[in-house]
């Protein structure tokens, strides 16, 4: 049986709520879903069909989860016909390209694990590829929010975080599926061909002219471009704006937005994201042409996910004002390692063990956790390197 393409993904409304596992409250399979999704559309594709919601219960029914984080063997417990063969770590040495390789061309298609942000330290992403193209993979990413497996998606362009092909994949996970196997289905409109393969795709270009915009000087660590103006939430974001990040304006009346309270505008970044920027923390770049190039059709949203703000009527009351994107903080651990907690006890259950000069983001109020940074018996709510929320004691971490 041949490996057809399924695509899921984690910010699908019928499941992007459901909380992943045994996690808190925050720890949503559109939040930090993307290792269960990927297993389901590999799942799928080998004819056991799972969504991320009844693969998510299937595996809470047979212990599959340490808090939101996927025991990778279980799987096996869901369907008998697919097994883990191996599991294998490399974030500190190059990764097995020739097993994925070997994997790929006997129609086993393979789960890895990535860098989502060139911010310091991993920010963990899993995503299914299926075939090798040069000196890169295609892939199904279950994230953003994209239907469909119709177009190529290459994963060096925005995964690689400027790394070799070697060195952009942290962990590999090879499952064998025993009634499957010889060939994976490829896109339709760019189906893979024989002969010389293609040089790696770089970044997909942004349209040229218009009016190019950049975070105001406010915006001191990152904002958000997001496929939706909520800002309650990060399971709608496309992707992170850094200081310094130039955004091409892709609709006719963008510029007059710009320094506007509660305003949005769909922009357009280097490497092909295009989302909505809260205009609020936008400014024009000097020195750009403020000729307008014809505005482009918009990316069709996907289903309860709206691809533009939605305007007020005249008559009708005026909407309230989204809250500014909220400051995050992040604390390096100091020498020693770190333990992080489930509960701010050091004998609750142990959800990650950091290890000096590892990178955590604060979780809590970026204010209230300044004043606790280095004080004996103050805990802090972060997320480990492993995605996972829990405490960190407060004198055993730094600013970073």
């Amino acid at each position: 049986m041949a490996f057809t393409l399924v695509y899921h993904s984690q910010n699908d409304p019928q499941w992007k709520a459901d909380i992943l596992g045994f996690g808190g409250p925050g720890d949503t399979i559109g939040y930090v879903g993307c290792a269960l999704t990927s297993v389901a559309m590999l799942l799928s594709g080998h004819g056991h069909y799972e969504t991320p919601k009844t693969l998510n219960q299937k595996l809470k029914d047979r212990q599959g989860f340490v808090s939101s984080g996927i025991r990778w063997d279980v799987v096996s417990q869901v369907h008998p016909q697919v097994r883990l063969r191996e599991n294998i770590s490399c974030e500190t040495s190059d990764a097995p390209l020739a097993k994925i390789d070997a994997s790929l061309a006997a129609g086993q298609p393979v789960v890895v694990r990535v860098d989502n942000s060139p911010a310091p330290g991993l920010q963990w992403h899993y995503v299914l590829v299926y075939a090798r193209k040069g000196d890169d993979y295609l892939m199904l990413d279950p994230w953003p929010y994209q239907p469909g497996t119709t177009k190529e998606d290459f994963l060096m362009p925005r995964y690689s975080q400027g790394n070799p092909l070697r060195r952009s994949i942290q962990q590999v996970l090879l499952y064998e599926c025993s009634t499957s196997g010889g060939t994976i289905s490829t896109p339709a409109s760019s189906p893979t061909t024989t002969g010389t393969p293609p040089s790696q795709p770089g970044p997909v270009p942004a349209p040229s002219g218009g009016v190019y915009v950049q975070p105001t000087p406010e915006v001191t660590a990152f904002m958000y471009m997001r496929f939706s103006t909520d800002t309650s939430s990060t399971a709608n974001v496309v992707t992170q704006i850094y200081p310094g990040t130039q955004l091409l304006l892709v609709e006719s009346d963008g510029e007059s937005k710009l320094g506007k309270a509660g305003q949005w505008v769909r922009v357009h970044d280097s490497q092909g994201h295009e989302g909505l920027a809260a205009a609020w923390l936008l400014e024009k770049v000097p020195g750009f042409s403020t000729s307008q190039p014809t505005e482009p059709a918009p990316s069709p949203a996907p289903s309860g996910v709206e691809s533009s703000p939605v305007e007020t009527p005249a008559s009708a009351p005026s909407a309230p004002v989204p809250a500014p994107e909220k400051e995050k903080l992040f604390v390096r651990v100091g020498t020693g390692g770190l333990r992080i907690y489930a509960k701010a006890s050091t004998t609750s259950a142990v959800v990650a063990a950091e290890k000096s000069g590892a990178r955590l983001t604060v979780t809590e109020s970026a204010s209230a956790a300044r004043g606790k940074i280095g004080k004996t018996g103050k805990w802090i709510q972060v997320k480990a390197t492993n995605n996972k929320r829990g405490y960190a004691q407060a004198d055993k971490v730094k600013p970073s």
